[in-house]
């Protein structure tokens, strides 16, 4: 049967006004961790964030965070490298380097990324999100020091031209995989691609036409997080789901677990003939090795 990998993005920077259920602390995400394997993911991306929902930098929160879900399962993990304006890469770095054992993989931005916050007494604030040149090849030399693996994400073309130019610079491997993001709508204040069925069409061709042996794992944000992940499950892709994208259920009601959204992808996909895959079996399709014993189980 056809392998799907199910990835839960379990937090991101979303806020509890939105929904209760966010996880902040390592043991909150670790237990949304545990939930997401038994629904049938993979792998979880985590941000690391302080008591009171802000966005933390702290190698200890992530090392506790990645202890606590090593030992309930045996899911790949995946740390984010996004850093708030104000942030600097070194504070990236920091955790990269001093987490006692190595993440898995981390999302690797290839581009600044540019958000116009929402309007508020008729004007937007623009944020940028910063990724030189310099920050992402300091941050492929610590993952070469560590092992880790760089997930090369990319939020419109320009984005994939960076990817073909890290490659040719020899910074990177032609890429086994790659996470293509789309933004939730046109209008939405994201400079990134919107997530309609013609984007992922666009965006997914120039994928096979500049990596013809890459495969890719989608998602959208908002109001296109359901759109995104049915074409990539019909289209022989992988999905990425969770809070960070979307607080919400296909139905508007709010979900009670990154695990809402984890289920609803596994009963997707087994209706097109898909099942998803155990974390090893993800590892051989993305081509993570398995850096760290692994207990028991999903």
């Amino acid at each position: 049967m056809d392998k799907i990998v199910i990835k839960a993005c379990l937090n991101g920077m979303r806020g509890r006004e939105q929904n209760r259920n966010v996880p902040w602390t390592p043991q909150e995400v670790a237990a949304e961790a545990q939930r997401c394997a038994e629904a049938g993911a993979s792998i979880v991306h985590i941000h690391a964030r302080t008591n009171d929902g802000g966005i933390s930098y702290e190698p200890e929160w992530y090392a506790e965070a990645d202890r606590l879900i090593r030992e309930q399962t045996s899911l790949i993990i995946n740390h984010t490298t996004a850093r708030l304006p104000d942030a600097s890469i070194d504070q990236v770095l920091r955790y990269l380097r001093e987490t006692p054992d190595p993440v898995d993989m981390i999302s690797l931005n290839t581009g600044s990324i540019a958000i116009n916050t929402p309007l508020v007494h008729g004007t937007r604030q623009t944020m940028a999100l910063p990724n030189s040149y310099e920050d992402i090849r300091q941050t492929i030399l610590v993952c070469r020091e560590r092992g880790i693996v760089p997930e090369p994400t990319v939020l419109d073309t320009g984005f994939l031209s960076n990817v073909a130019m890290l490659v040719e610079d020899g910074l990177l491997p032609a890429p086994r995989y790659l996470l293509v993001e789309f933004s939730g709508r046109f209008g939405a204040g994201f400079q990134i691609m919107p997530g309609t069925p013609r984007s992922y069409a666009y965006m997914t061709d120039c994928v096979k036409e500049v990596f013809p042996q890459a495969t890719w794992i989608a998602h959208g944000i908002e109001d296109s997080v359901f759109t995104i992940a049915s074409l990539a499950i019909t289209t022989g892709a992988h999905v990425r789901v969770g809070f960070e994208d979307r607080a919400t259920r296909i139905d508007g009601s709010v979900a009670s677990s990154n695990a809402d959204y984890v289920s609803w992808v596994t009963e997707v996909a087994r209706a097109h003939g898909r099942e998803p895959a155990t974390p090893q079996e993800a590892r051989q399709i993305l081509g993570v090795p398995t850096i760290h014993k692994k207990s028991p189980g999903r």
